[in-house]
């Protein structure tokens, strides 16, 4: 009797093993919120708190090179385009890459993506679906990044690019001679700038930067 439960246990114990590797997407990175996104050989899957998988097909030779999601938001990197997902629409939108082209950063919020390449500045607004994108000048380099809440800005050796997933575009103002960077604050609806000479404010709601003082 106790013989036959061995070959039992190894049976049931390899269905479940099985089971396992099954249900795990392949590559599958999901957020806290809404969203997980799933890449497969041929195509993407977005899926949704509010329903079944989006799918996005990809292109003969498109590869993959880094997919995540948080809240109401899905991004993927391909070889040739970005692509973001909104959880409101159940869409995905897309934005391709020039020539020689390379993403070098981005950061994904519940609400908005922003990303930055060696040419161009990128954001993705999840509530309309539409990215917006702006070029970088020949000799603009971006310093860092900073996303708060529905407001992200990047900062440059040349300016600051504030950008907003309410209003939409990005709104640019360009540093004083000598001027530099303190430091970057912010919170759900506002991102707060301050330089050697002033405070600049970003409001989710506006369309540009108010300076402080």
């Amino acid at each position: 009797m106790r013989r036959s439960i061995y070959p039992l246990l190894i049976l049931l114990t390899a269905m479940v093993t099985g089971q396992l590797l099954v249900s795990a997407p392949s590559q599958s990175q999901g957020g806290s919120g809404q969203v997980t996104v799933t890449p497969t050989a041929d195509k993407l899957i977005a899926w949704s708190a509010a329903g079944g998988g989006v799918e996005e097909s990809l292109e003969p030779g498109e590869s993959v090179i880094t997919s995540s999601a948080r809240g109401h938001t899905g991004f993927v990197q391909t070889s040739v385009r970005l692509l973001g997902f909104s959880a409101g629409l159940r869409q995905w939108r897309e934005v391709r890459l020039g020539v020689e082209e390379r993403i070098e950063r981005y950061q994904l919020l519940p609400f908005l993506i922003l990303a930055h390449s060696n040419q161009e500045m990128r954001g993705f607004q999840e509530s309309r679906g539409h990215w917006t994108s702006i070029a970088l000048g020949p000799s603009e380099k971006v310093s860092q990044l900073r996303s708060y809440g529905h407001v992200a800005a990047a900062i440059t050796n040349e300016r600051t690019l504030g950008f907003s997933t309410y209003t939409g575009g990005f709104y640019d103002i360009d540093w004083s001679p000598n001027e530099r960077v303190i430091s970057v604050d912010g919170g759900q609806n506002a991102l707060v700038v301050h330089t050697s000479s002033r405070t600049l404010v970003l409001k989710s709601q506006s369309t540009g930067w108010t300076k402080v003082r």
